[in-house]
């Protein structure tokens, strides 16, 4: 089994727990999973790691009070597994701009933790290297409703340093995932 998939189920167990722990003391409102096309060559020409098929899957939950001079965004936390690339968990803070009953505009900012390499080349060079542990990321959706509870939506996210750091090769993953509205 790759190193990168069991760092990657750690990971998922790791989100789990801390969905858990946040579910009790703020409300969830929202659950998305889906799949994602990993590594993304045109927004990232230099990208190494190979396209496969990843799993994503977040939790949103309600804008604190406090995040209302943001125009309230909802908190989420999410991960992306990866079989044989990088697996990140992350975090943001995500707005949601209705432009019908049906059709929205998602989009998300903060910060991913990531299992993948920070510098130096791997045997086979075919990782992306990240300079930092801890990256920005960034995600835009564009999603339909079916209903009031369910929703389908494409999305497309994007992990990187800003240069911050030595190695900015960055990861960017599109796909599709299903919403539960609770």
């Amino acid at each position: 089994m790759h190193m990168n998939y069991v760092r990657g189920l750690s990971g998922l167990a790791m989100t789990a727990a801390a969905v858990s722990m946040l579910a009790s003391s703020v409300n969830a409102t929202e659950i998305r999973a889906g799949g994602y096309y990993h590594g993304l060559r045109v927004a990232a020409p230099h990208a190494r790691e190979d396209t496969e098929l990843d799993f994503n899957a977040e939790v949103l939950f309600d804008s604190p009070d406090w995040l209302s001079w943001l125009a309230s965004p909802r908190p989420q936390i999410g991960t992306t597994i990866s079989k044989h690339g990088t697996s990140l968990i992350y975090t943001d803070l995500n707005w949601t701009v209705n432009l019908t009953d049906a059709v929205y505009f998602d989009f998300g900012f903060g910060g991913a933790i990531h299992d993948g390499r920070l510098d130096g080349a791997s045997v086979n060079n075919d990782e992306n290297r990240y300079g930092c542990r801890v990256n920005f990321h960034e995600n835009i959706s564009i999603g339909y409703r079916f209903t009031k509870e369910v929703a389908v939506m494409a999305t497309i996210e994007h992990m990187s340093n800003a240069s911050l750091c030595s190695y900015n090769e960055g990861l960017t993953n599109v796909g599709v995932r299903l919403g539960y509205s609770f």
